[in-house]
């Protein structure tokens, strides 16, 4: 067929959705609608309509399973009759399955079959107004009617108007039965019954009642009138125009009005006369029958004549006539066929399906095609309405969406490529055969068995079971080819049935497997009480249906000759049975009948026995004589009462329902045909044939044994004499198998029928035991079945152990008889004896018995596989027989495993070790038969087996649902066979050698086998969680992990990922991680995620394990003990350090009380799970690449919470408090990392931190004293400690904390002495020297175990050092004696150089400087110190790997020569350095070049040179990069020093410009620099210094202003307000005024501006001096003005009248011209006013000036040279931190006193020589002070402040006579910042004159810059200042230094 090459099929099939039922609703709509239309149109649409209806019901809707009524699909197959051992199936199952249907399918069934019966009425009534119907023709139709009507409501029984039409038909058919029952319902359908009276609710249910009121006075029933529902009706009648309309169909009659019965008149002469002509469907002596069958119901045909079709040709009429062999399903359904044909001989009754032919959906002619609908998957478009839907399809239907199992190819995707590249592979590719390729498909599976077929077998070996076998004989076994060795016959019979069953799967055998019970087949059903008293019965009485030769029944041999014979001569119905008689009677004991045909002469010899027998008497009257001819009808004599014997023991077995009237009817018949029987037998001559003799004889013994009154004494007499007779005639087995109850006769036959006879009594009272009683049946069956019990001599090979020794040893005969007789009987009577003995010991709890009892039963069906009854039967009947078998293994394997593994301890106690062999040569024996299954769906799985494609192999077919339960049988199987031998080797231990090794291999084979074939999920996961718990028992197997790794990857999904074998998808739905399984596997996964390092263990899948395992624990409640430690472990942390607890740290002796825990997590804490699952945490939040602050920290947080609660457990592991430790440091380095916020702002709480981390590494370095191994792995840990501890101890000696973590002013105590109470310090502070030494002896026992560690080295030399520089400097002698050697220093930083590393870590290409550098650094300042000589020093430093000239000797003789070499040296390490990432070579080059001692200014220009090359940028970038080794906080404090040194350095230059732009940067980054206030009042007033030095400003010249009138005062103002406004003049003063002021502005409150006040007052004091004077009085040129132009009133007015309004006060009081007219003002309560004194206050001095300020324009300053652009902005992230936020203002108390004294010019040389003088005792140590800076921070400072304090001094002697405010006092500064700090608005000016002198400095716009606020710099600068990485950073010097070539 073409395929189309475009058309893909879908990835996923089995998502689409079938809606093939929708579609099909949806058409049956339309044919619905269709027909109610033509049938509203009237009598001439009517046959539209019929045809329309016709259509309608031939939709595929009306043969749905659920579209059918109950008593529908029990009348459909005429053979089938559901007595009381059958499950009757309710219509609510009906209704259930139609749930699932769409919504409206039973809506359309309803209304379907409703107006369909409706429209049969119609058309009655159009055909009664033309001529009247025949009555026959009128019942025909009525029938109909009514027939839809039951449908219609068996789908809606609410409907009362149809329940009333159902009553009108009944009455015309004469049925008052149905009638009244209809009107019942009618009346009923709403309301209960059993309440009160209730009117009718509607007026259909009105006329339903009068109805059956008038129903019921003609029937005179007075009972029912007295009914509560007859009430309404009896008390109240219907009015008469309402009583007109009660009869729905009045053109019917009523035949149930009176009493009287109708019966109508037949023609016999015209129904005799006519010849009836039978159709045949079928050449088959069946067919035939079936019609004969149905007219043995009205026997009055005259003759007749048969038509049969044509004949096939011969090999297809071979294939025909050979029937297939019946099923052994149908075998209880033609017994009830039989049954229920007996009770209808005599009252036959036409059938009533007969009648609705008119119907499409009750005519039998479409009865075959509905089993055709329902066996297929396609469904052929038989009309021409929907062709487009058939040729456009909507939508591309897939296979499975069709019920079609896919074919391999398309799962395999080959379908998917195009047809010229298959063609390609067809003519390239080399022929391949499909059997190796299939062979290699199955390889995986074939070794995955044979690996557990050989490991299960070399076990049970051991236990001397050889029935499991090998996976290569199990194949052989399935090979087609035929054997003749019996034991290989009887050991794989089984598995090929199955195989035989899986390959021929229908709906017989799923039905027979589906609808089976498990407790019926076992007889342990409580609806079964007389279950094994039947199969008791049954035991003699039916014999094992054996493998026979004897042939099939042919059942279309001879039809056409016998056919030819009857239509050839008249022969009426009697003659035609006869004849049909006479030709299959004589095949009874030479062919095998089917089971439909033993039914059909059942049912003929039944309908006509009278004839038969009058016929048969007849023929062997006139055949008396001829010896031919009566042997024949002797025989057909026998056998007929061969039947009748058969038929009537069917029917009196206990388990038939069949009425006592059909039973007497059927005993009469049986006795009448024994007499004839023995009268025919009685005149045969003695000479003839000896089996019909011994037929005839066992015949009449099983007769005359029948009947309940014979005694079994006479019984077992009569069947003794029988086996004697047959031994003495020596005959052979006579096989009957077309007779049920007799099918063998012989000797063994009898055998058994009197064993079971002699057993009755015994069993008889068995089952009649009150199962009240159990100890009674316990003590009647336990002999029985369990011989052990009664006698110690057993057979060794005994089967169920039934037997004993036959021998004389005291054994009651009567017990060996039973023996003997449960030994031959049947597997039923056994597993029901053992079922009564499992429901004793089940009902006095003894649960071991009832586990016993269940595997003996295991054990019985298993060898009943093996038996030869089982073996020699038929196929069909065997097959049948394996399915039942399997369905009762299901449910005894899940009931036997359930208590194996929940009563693991007691269920094996009486399983001794022959139980358990036996027990396991079953289980062994089921697995190899269940495996074939897993074979089956093997082949299936490649594609080596293709399955049928039809509705039982579909995906949601039966056959699905048999292989999933062979799939969880098979898993049962080896889960109870793994319990089983894991007993056998707790009993054997001398055999199992390694019984734990052993078992887990089980386990994993066994696994790995089921996980191929995704069979693990199967039985609710059972081998799983089974494997699990047991896995979890053997601990302490070797590569446990391997064996529960995949267990729980299939039950929960999580990953281990340590074991040898990667993890394979089983297909198993997860589940969530239970809190149970937790903990009892925490301690190997935490043994296996300890053996890991941390950093893999965060990149593992153990990691998502260990996660989700602590979901699954949960929260952990707290106890109170858990209370009391973690409350006394916080208290600890926040307490002082005591020096004394960190020495007694090292010998252990520092605790922490604690209480013991015990909860429930208790396990988990004492295998330290929650401190592992802070490392995780820990290690997680270290692992990340931080850029900024951010909520990495979430990690450290719940880290440090884990850590925390592990303490609360048990403080006893060292390593939490070291983890917890580091925690608190990382969270200090987190706080101090990214701003300095925290260091200036909020020491307290880097205090806290700092405490807690000293608390827990000495509680660490305590507990590890005590506690910790010697491992080598515990030592590198230990090490890390020590080193870390140490890092700790020396950060917390340095800036920025310095030393405030030891302070104990905060921790104080009362203290009573002679003089008193007073407080005293808990104990001594740890001094600096000590902090040093104590940390130099951590770094050195760090190195006992990591001595390659190069920064252990190089703290172990800085502490080394910093201990040898300050030992002087303590006040006890004892320390200056512990003073380190030079050389210990030096020799430490020598090895951290010989063991650090040659690059970077952060760049492979970049050196490791720092200890190199620190090495110089420290020689340099041994040689300034005289401690080493120069030339010590230098050839020291010679030897090292970077020094210059690659280490030649160099001679030094001088300072200046040592000078020249270090900053060689220097410059040497600074070419090392390409990308400059070592600031602090550069600094201290700058340091060596400038001189503090005596400073000029050629040395401070080197200096500044040498900075701006790489640190700071021409525009005051400061770009200090942050190095790997540098610690956490440290970048700030570089930071202040190298402003201050530049602000030192640009004062000596005397760049104002870079000044200027500096103190913008330095405002800007605020939280950039340690202790910021103290650096930004550094930078103001060096900037205030040098404005006052360009400018000339002399200092203190504001004096003048104290004898200055206030008129003269704004006289001179207000020239110099015109003078500052215009822009063409520009002096140096004028541009001083302009920057000071804009630096009050950028100040705001960051500093008290005392020193800026006091600049703005002595430049506005120079203007009104040097500059007011000088310019013309504007008061006079307004008064000139207003004389020639008449205005009274200045153009130029005071500035301070322009915003004042024309009613303010001052205009008031002012005349036209101006001028100020004297008003006194009195105020009441006030003084009369005083005279004005002269001289202006500062504050008016200040508050002038801004207003002047504001009023001048912003003209940008000439811009120097611009420069090329930077390449890139250095990184704040890189330099320090984040930005985030305004910077807090804040007021230094220290900036107020720092005011500088003002100078003259002519005292600047004087100025200088006093700052340089002032200088010189801090440059003594600014060496020491680069780096590592001793000496506190602010002696910067000390010099300016003590001259603003002199200052100030003056200020307040000067200001004793002054009546305005004190200049320089705190008040007035306080009011200047309210009146004048507020920034003006931003709108109002150019922001770019905020700094005229800066505009064009490097392209950049920094005149924006708001003193108040401190805002940010424009948009274009904040892009440069972006974060960037590292590579960022090391492209920005580059970027600066080619910006300053280009300058």
């Amino acid at each position: 067929a073409f395929t189309a090459l475009n058309i893909f099929p879908d990835e996923n099939p089995d998502d689409e959705i079938d809606n093939t039922k929708e579609l099909q609703i949806e058409e049956a709509l339309k044919l619905y609608q269709v027909a109610l239309k033509l049938h509203s149109q009237g009598p001439e649409h009517y046959t539209e309509a019929a045809e329309a209806y016709t259509n309608l019901f031939k939709s595929d809707i009306f043969k749905y399973p659920e579209s059918q009524t109950e008593f529908l699909r029990l009348d459909k197959p005429p053979e089938v009759e559901f007595t009381e051992a059958s499950h009757a199936l309710a219509l609510d199952i009906a209704a259930a399955v139609a749930e699932a249907s769409p919504s409206t399918l039973p809506q359309i069934l309803y209304l379907s079959y409703k107006n369909h019966g409706q429209f049969i009425l119609d058309c009655v009534k159009g055909s009664l107004r033309l001529e009247p119907l025949p009555d026959g023709a009128l019942d025909y139709q009525a029938k109909a009617a009514i027939d839809n009507f039951s449908i219609a409501l068996a789908s809606d029984e609410s409907d009362t108007e149809l329940w009333r039409r159902a009553a009108r038909l009944g009455s015309m058919l004469g049925s008052r039965r149905i009638a009244r029952y209809c009107l019942e319902a009618a009346v009923e359908v709403d309301d209960d019954p059993t309440v009160a009276e209730v009117d009718p609710m509607s007026l259909e249910e009105g006329f339903s009642g009068e109805q059956l009121k008038q129903q019921l006075e003609v029937l005179s029933d007075e009972i029912s009138l007295s009914h509560p529902v007859m009430a309404p009706y009896l008390k109240k009648k219907m009015p008469k125009f309402l009583s007109k309309s009660i009869d729905p169909y009045p053109f019917l009659p009523d035949a149930t009005k009176s009493l009287q019965i109708v019966r109508p008149q037949t023609n016999f002469t015209e129904a005799v006369t006519a010849p009836i002509l039978l159709n045949l469907d079928h050449r088959s002596w069946l067919a035939l029958g079936e019609k004969l069958c149905d007219m043995s119901r009205e026997p009055t045909a005259s003759r007749i004549l048969f038509r049969i079709p044509p004949p096939v040709p011969n090999a297809q009429e071979e294939t025909v006539s050979q029937p297939d062999p019946p099923s052994q399903a149908h075998l209880a359904e033609a017994e009830d066929q039989i049954m229920k044909d007996i009770g209808t001989t005599e009252s036959p009754a036409a059938e009533s399906g007969e009648a609705a032919v008119a119907t499409p959906i009750t005519s039998k002619s479409d009865e075959p095609a509905v089993e055709i609908v329902t066996t297929t998957t396609t469904v052929p478009v038989s009309d021409g309405r929907r062709p487009s839907s058939v040729s456009l399809p909507t939508r591309k239907r897939s296979q499975s969406a069709a019920g079609i199992r896919e074919t391999p190819e398309d799962e395999n995707g080959a379908q998917k490529r195009s047809k010229r590249i298959r063609n390609r592979d067809n003519t390239e590719g080399a022929v391949v055969d499909p059997a190796t390729i299939f062979a290699e498909q199955l390889k995986p599976f074939v070794l995955a068995d044979e690996n557990v077929f050989s490991f299960v077998s070399s076990l049970l070996e051991k236990l001397d079971v050889n029935d499991l076998g090998t996976l290569p004989s199990l194949q052989a076994a399935l090979e087609p080819e035929n054997t003749t060795d019996r034991s290989e016959i009887v050991a794989n019979t089984a598995v090929r049935d199955l195989r035989d069953i899986l390959r021929t799967w229908d709906d017989p055998k799923a039905s027979t497997f589906v609808n089976g019970n498990a407790a019926d087949i076992l007889g342990s059903s409580a609806s079964s009480a007389n279950a094994g008293l039947a199969a008791f019965l049954d035991q003699a009485k039916t014999g094992p249906q054996r493998l026979t030769n004897i042939p099939w029944f042919a059942d279309a041999d001879g039809i056409s000759e016998f056919t030819d014979k009857v239509n050839s001569e008249w022969m009426p119905f009697e003659d035609v049975v006869w004849e049909w008689l006479c030709a299959v009677l004589p095949t009874y004991h030479g062919t095998l009948w089917t089971e439909q045909m033993k039914v059909m002469v059942v049912r003929i010899i039944t309908y006509n026995d009278a004839e038969i027998f009058t016929r048969l008497q007849l023929e062997l009257e006139h055949s008396a004589r001829d010896t031919d001819k009566l042997p024949h009808w002797q025989d057909m004599a026998e056998t007929l009462f061969e039947l009748h014997i058969d038929i009537y023991s069917r029917i009196t077995n206990p388990t038939s329902a069949v009425p006592f009237e059909t039973r007497l009817l059927t005993k009469e018949r049986l006795d009448r045909w024994a007499d004839f029987a023995a009268d025919v037998i009685r005149t045969r001559k003695e000479d003839q044939d000896e089996a019909l003799s011994s037929r005839y004889l066992w015949a009449s013994v099983f007769y005359a044994t029948m009947a309940d009154s014979v005694s079994r004494e006479h019984k077992v007499l009569c069947w003794s004499d029988l086996q004697a007779l047959l031994q003495e005639s020596g005959q052979p087995a006579i096989e009957l198998q077309n007779n049920a109850v007799m099918p063998e006769i012989s000797v063994e036959a009898a055998e058994r029928e009197v064993s079971r006879l002699t057993t009755m009594d015994f069993f008889f009272n068995l089952f009649q035991t009150d199962r009240s009683d159990p100890a009674a049946i316990i003590e009647t069956l336990e002999p029985v079945l369990d011989p052990e019990s009664a006698c110690e001599s057993m057979e060794p090979d005994t089967e169920d152990g039934a037997t004993a020794s036959e021998a004389t040893d005291g054994t009651p005969a009567a017990l060996r008889d039973m023996w003997k007789f449960l030994k031959s009987g049947s597997t039923s009577l056994r597993l029901f004896l053992w079922q009564r003995l499992r429901e004793a010991y089940l009902s006095i709890g003894y649960n071991t018995k009832v586990f016993s009892c269940h595997l003996k039963s295991i054990e019985i069906i298993v060898a009943d596989l093996r038996t030869g009854d089982y073996v020699d039967s038929a196929d069909d009947p065997r097959k049948h027989k394996l399915l039942l078998w399997l369905k009762a293994l299901d449910d005894l394997l899940v009931k036997a495993l359930t208590i194996a593994l929940n009563d693991a301890t007691t269920c094996f106690e009486i399983i001794d070790e022959r139980h358990i062999k036996s027990t396991c040569t079953a289980l062994a024996q089921l697995a190899r038969v269940l495996h074939t299954a897993a074979i089956f769906d093997d082949e299936i799985r490649v594609g080596m087996t293709q399955l049928p494609q039809n509705a039982a192999y579909a995906p949601h077919g039966s056959f699905n649902s048999f292989i999933n339960k062979l799939r969880e049988m098979q898993v049962r199987t080896w889960a109870l066979q793994y319990t089983m031998i894991k007993e056998a080797m707790s009993q054997n231990i001398e055999i199992f050698l390694t019984p734990d090794n052993d078992l887990a291999d089980y386990l994993a084979l066994v696994h790995f086998s089921l996980g191929l074939r995704k069979c693990c999920k199967a039985s609710n996961k059972i081998f799983l969680k089974m494997m699990k718990v047991e896995m979890i028992r053997l601990k302490h197997v070797e590569r446990w992990e391997d064996y529960l790794g995949q267990v729980l990857y299939d039950l929960y999904g999580v990953r281990l990922g340590v074991g040898t074998y990667l993890l394979e998808e089983h297909g198993c739905p997860t589940e969530q991680l239970d809190r149970r399984t937790v903990l009892n596997i925490a301690d190997q996964i935490i043994i296996i995620a300890n053996r890991m390092p941390i950093k893999d263990l965060l990149k593992h899948e153990l990691r998502g394990t260990l996660e989700r395992m602590q979901t699954a624990v949960g929260p952990t409640k707290s106890s109170p003990q858990m209370q009391h430690n973690l409350r006394n472990y916080t208290e600890y942390l926040k307490t002082s350090i005591r020096p004394s607890d960190l020495y007694r740290a090292w010998k252990g002796q520092v605790q922490v009380d604690s209480l013991p825990v015990v909860t429930p997590e208790s396990p988990l804490a004492d295998k330290n799970w929650y401190f592992l699952m802070g490392m995780i945490n820990l290690a997680k939040f270290r692992a990340q690449k931080r850029l900024g602050p951010g909520s990495q920290t979430d990690d450290l947080r719940v880290a440090a919470t884990f850590l925390r609660l592990q303490l609360q457990f048990s403080g006893d592991f060292w390593e939490t408090w070291y983890r917890l430790a580091q925690c608190f440091d990382h969270e200090l380095e987190e706080e101090i990392l990214w701003s300095a916020d925290k260091i200036n702002n909020h020491r307290p709480d880097l205090v806290r931190l700092q405490r807690s981390s000293i608390h827990c590494y000495v509680m660490a370095l305590s507990t590890a004293f005590r506690t910790a191994d010697d491992s080598f792995e515990t030592a590198e840990k230990l090490s890390e400690m020590y080193f870390d501890f140490g890092m700790r101890i020396y950060s917390a000696s340095r800036e920025p904390f310095g030393m405030e973590a030891f302070y104990v002013d905060e921790f104080e105590k009362h203290m009573s002495g002679s003089e008193g109470m007073y407080k005293k310090s808990l104990h001594e502070e740890l001094s600096r020297y000590r902090a040093w030494n104590y940390a130099s002896a951590l770094f050195k026992e760090s190195l006992r175990d990591r001595p390659s560690n190069w920064m252990a080295h190089y703290m172990k030399g800085k502490c080394l050092w910093k201990a040898y520089r300050n030992a002087n400097d303590e006040y006890d002698p004892r320390i200056k004696t512990t003073r380190p050697t030079m050389e210990a220093a030096l020799n430490a930083f020598i090895k951290a150089i010989e063991h650090s590393p040659k690059n970077n870590s952060s760049s492979r290409s970049e050196p490791l400087l720092e200890p190199h550098y620190k090495l110089v650094s420290v020689v340099h300042k041994l040689v300034l110190m005289q401690s080493m000589s120069p030339q010590a020093g230098a050839d020291l430093l010679q030897k090292q790997p970077l020094a210059p000239d690659k280490g030649a000797p160099v001679v030094i003789e001088n300072a200046e020569e040592w000078q020249a070499y270090i900053l060689r040296n220097l410059h040497h390490l600074r070419v090392t350095d390409k990308q400059h990432w070592n600031h602090r070579i550069v600094v201290r080059v700058a340091h060596i070049l400038y001189d503090e001692a005596n400073p000029n200014f050629d040395m401070a220009n080197a200096a500044r040179s040498e900075l701006r090359d790489s640190i700071f940028t021409k525009t005051m970038h400061i770009q200090v990069w942050k190095s790997d080794a540098e610690r956490p906080g440290r970048h700030c404090v570089y930071m202040e020093r190298y402003v201050k040194f530049m602000v030192k350095l640009l004062v000596i230059t005397n760049d104002k410009a870079s000044l200027e732009m500096l103190v913008k940067r330095v405002r800007k980054k605020n939280n950039d620099f340690h202790r910021f206030d103290k650096v930004w009042a550094d930078c103001c007033l060096a900037y205030v210094r040098l404005i006052r030095r360009q400018a000339e400003i002399p200092a203190s010249i504001d004096d003048t202003f104290k004898s200055e009138s206030h008129d003269d005062f704004e006289n001179l103002s207000t020239r110099l307000d015109k003078w500052l406004e215009d822009p063409r003049i520009a002096q140096p003063i004028k541009d001083a005024f302009k920057e000071v002021n804009d630096l009050k502005k950028l100040n705001g409150t960051a500093m008290k501006s005392t020193p800026i006040d006091d600049l703005i007052s002595d430049i506005w004091a120079t203007l009104h001096i040097q500059i007011a004077k000088t310019l013309p009085d504007p008061d006079q040129n307004s008064l000139a003005n207003a004389q020639l132009d008449g205005t009274g009133e200045s153009a130029t007015s005071m500035p301070s009248m322009r915003h004042m309004g024309p009613m303010s006060l001052n205009n008031l009081v002012m005349d036209m011209n101006g001028t100020q007219i004297p008003v006194p003002v009195t105020f009441a309560g006030s003084e009369p006013s005083r005279a004005r004194k002269s001289g202006i206050s500062r504050r008016e001095v200040l508050k002038r000036a801004e207003q002047a300020y504001s009023r001048m324009p912003d003209i940008p300053r000439p811009a120097p040279p611009p420069a090329r652009p930077r390449l890139s902005e250095p990184s704040p992230s890189l330099i320090l931190g984040s930005n985030d936020g305004p910077p807090k203002q804040r007021r230094s108390a220290s900036a107020a006193t720092s005011t500088p004294r003002v100078q003259t010019p002519a005292q600047q040389n004087e100025e200088n020589e006093a700052s340089n003088q002032a200088d010189e005792d801090e440059q003594e140590h600014e060496d020491e002070q680069e780096d590592d800076q001793e000496e506190h921070p602010d002696q910067q400072l000390e010099h300016e402040q003590a001259a603003q304090k002199q200052l100030e001094a003056e200020h307040e002697a000067e200001a004793q006579a002054e009546v305005e405010s004190v200049r320089g006092s705190v008040h007035d500064s306080a009011d200047d910042e309210s009146d004048l700090s507020d920034p003006p608005d931003m709108d109002d000016f150019d922001p770019s004159t905020l700094f005229p002198g800066m505009i064009g400095l490097g392209g950049e716009g920094d005149g924006d810059e708001s003193g108040e606020s401190g805002e940010e710099e424009d948009e274009e600068e904040d892009e440069e200042d972006e974060e960037v990485g590292e590579s960022g950073a090391e492209e920005a010097p580059e970027g600066e230094e080619e910006e300053e070539d280009g300058e």
